[in-house]
């Protein structure tokens, strides 16, 4: 069997067609090809993340470990088993597509290293792509003005970092039945759109514009992470318009992405996963982007959608539980190979055979330094710490991008320790104190509890006026976190 494995960075579920209310708030968000390939795929309805946001959510993908209790964003590690590392020993080829600068940038450019090949668009956001564009002194601004420049070659949707990254993933599969070739093959596709900058070009930028005097504002593409009061009505409804826009130009390029697996014969011989790291809040809860505060379903609840080969569930959905490190099983049986025993994910394949299966019991996920959540698919419980400390950073390779790399933040390794701190390996590691302010969110979680069948949009708290069920919830999380052997001091941070 083949994998084919797209993942499109900051794909919110809940406004993608094949999972929206037909009523609901999203409803007039348009993703045609993504609906036609959930009529021959399975759809998994309660998929969730591991560890937030980008980079350790491709970490946990790659290594089927889940990274959040132990670091934050940064590298893979020299003994993570990583899944291309895996098949560099078999006769499966692999290749990288993506438009994604921050698989190549500091503190996280490793991760294409195993691929047998990889192709890289250049120019979108985070590029440091040489054109002509003024570097202004101390390089404020940098990324932006780089982007910018970059954007003027976008003329049209075809020529956009989307098209043009799709568009190589189908060049490669035509290319590969024009050779003849036989071997089995894994691509990973990192498509880096919806993600901000949201400015799609015509005829998606003004798709979904209500109100024709934003046209002439010149709103920015950009934000950041934060409370949605820091914005007027206009940027708010400026930011829904465009990434429901560019949710519908991504759609399209996946559908010739779909089409060309067609042509070439491929779909009863290769499995094709559609999923991301992450949601985006755009105003919903009082935030915008990952926010500054809880990671609510609407952000760590998944689109998964899988076509299976001869599957029998194909066109219906699951609500078995599963999460993003069972992918990483997932991808490794399908193409024949060995799961290490230290990972902590499982194959979902028999849920695609239809040989049962409900699913794992237990979902762990969070980002490092903040709170824990734990859901088993009817409750969610969010754990938030009664304490700021200890915390630790563990691992060789310690990326460091969100905390800067002003000379004055490596003198915490002063105070480091070096042993074999990590359950998963025996090998020597760094433990670095840290304050937590890797994400700028200290504080950011608190105690919640939600029964997400009778309130799906979490509006209703149940940690305090249910304390039997939250107390039992608590147990199941503890259980789940010693099991994992989760650091010691998460439990003293959370008042265990």
């Amino acid at each position: 069997m083949n994998v084919i494995f797209v993942l499109c960075d900051t794909l919110t579920r809940d406004k993608l067609g094949p999972y929206q209310r037909p009523d609901g708030p999203y409803s007039h968000i348009r993703t045609p090809r993504l609906d036609e390939f959930a009529s021959h795929a399975v759809r998994f309805d309660n998929h969730w993340l591991n560890s937030t946001p980008c980079m350790p959510a491709r970490r946990d993908l790659f290594s089927g470990r889940i990274e959040f209790p132990w670091r934050s964003w940064g590298p893979r590690e020299s003994f993570d088993p990583d899944w291309t590392l895996t098949l560099r020993e078999t006769d499966v080829e692999t290749a990288l597509f993506t438009d994604h600068a921050n698989l190549l940038d500091v503190g996280a450019g490793n991760y294409h290293h195993f691929f047998d090949t990889w192709q890289f668009v250049r120019g979108h956001f985070n590029d440091h792509l040489l054109l002509d564009a003024d570097v202004h002194p101390g390089r404020p601004g940098l990324a932006r003005d780089l982007y910018a420049a970059a954007q003027t070659r976008v003329s049209d949707p075809d020529s956009s970092y989307v098209a043009r990254n799709l568009g190589n993933v189908e060049a490669w599969i035509d290319g590969r039945s024009a050779r003849g070739s036989s071997r089995p093959f894994f691509l990973f596709v990192d498509e880096f759109d919806p993600h901000w900058p949201l400015d799609p070009p015509e005829p998606y930028r003004s798709m979904y514009v209500d109100d024709p005097r934003l046209l002439d504002q010149e709103l920015s593409p950009f934000y950041s992470g934060g409370e949605a009061s820091g914005y007027s009505t206009d940027e708010i409804a400026w930011l829904n318009a465009q990434y429901a826009g560019k949710v519908t130009m991504v759609d399209h390029y996946l559908g010739r992405l779909f089409e060309s697996i067609g042509r070439n014969g491929l779909w009863d011989e290769t499995m094709v996963v559609v999923t991301t790291d992450h949601g985006e809040y755009l105003g919903e809860y009082g935030q915008v982007s990952k926010g500054h505060g809880p990671s609510y379903p609407l952000f760590a609840r998944l689109p998964l959608l899988v076509h299976y080969p001869g599957s029998p569930l194909a066109g219906a959905s699951t609500d078995a539980l599963t999460c993003a490190v069972d992918l990483h099983a997932t991808v490794l049986e399908a193409l024949g190979q060995p799961v290490d025993a230290a990972c902590h994910g499982g194959s979902i394949a028999s849920i695609l055979r239809g040989e049962g299966g409900r699913g794992r019991e237990d979902v762990l996920y969070g980002w490092w330094g903040k709170g824990f959540y734990w859901t088993d698919g009817r409750h969610l419980l969010c754990k938030a710490p009664e304490h700021p400390g200890p915390l630790y950073q563990y691992g060789t390779n310690l990326g460091e991008k969100y905390v800067g790399l002003q000379p004055a933040y490596f003198d915490r390794y002063d105070g480091a320790t070096t042993g074999s701190f990590l359950p998963h390996t025996d090998r020597p590691v760094y433990r670095v104190p840290s304050d937590g302010t890797a994400y700028s969110t200290v504080g950011a979680d608190r105690d919640m509890l939600f029964d997400l069948e009778a309130d799906p949009d979490c509006e209703d708290n149940l940690y305090e006026t249910r304390p039997h069920l939250r107390d039992e919830k608590i147990r199941r999380l503890t259980a789940e976190m010693r099991r994992l052997q989760v650091p010691s001091e998460h439990f003293t941070r959370l008042g265990l």
